[in-house]
């Protein structure tokens, strides 16, 4: 299971292992997964090895954690489009605090204190003398004006 001279860290592995099962269906979105020292039965680890490969996995935003409850695995929510203006640019970042408070729903800022961690924003800069838009990265799926591309064709 965990190979101590594979050179891959071993929270790493661990973190690997949880990716496989919840890809594998082993833990369906939204259900919790086994606490931190269940894992590390499992794994054969320390529990700080097992909190290091949660914060791997909520940093992809594949769990959230819930403190004094665990984590569960993260849900896929259903994507708006958001049409791009010409000549826009996107920003893929992390969201500030305020952000994060400010583009949560009301159930996650009840439960988690606002957006859950891992969930990235997209920042669009339109053009000159126009305000940016920041977008939570996990509910919008940008599309693109493709008439300048087959122009050029």
């Amino acid at each position: 299971m965990i190979d101590y001279s594979s050179g891959v860290p071993v929270y790493r592995q661990v973190a690997n292992a949880i990716r496989d099962d919840i890809t594998a269906g082993r833990y369906q979105p939204g259900a919790w997964l086994p606490s931190e020292s269940q894992l590390a039965q499992m794994y054969e680890v320390g529990r700080d090895t097992v909190r290091d490969a949660l914060a791997h996995l909520r940093a992809e935003g594949r769990i959230t954690t819930v403190r004094k409850r665990g984590s569960m695995v993260a849900t896929e929510p259903s994507r708006e489009p958001y049409h791009m203006p010409n000549g826009a640019r996107v920003i893929a970042r992390m969201p500030t605090p305020d952000e994060r408070r400010d583009l949560a729903t009301p159930g996650e800022r009840r439960e988690f204190g606002g957006m859950p961690e891992g969930v990235p924003v997209f920042e669009i800069v339109p053009g000159p003398r126009k305000h940016r838009k920041v977008l939570r990265g996990d509910r919008v799926e940008l599309t693109f004006d493709d008439s300048a591309a087959s122009d050029s064709e």
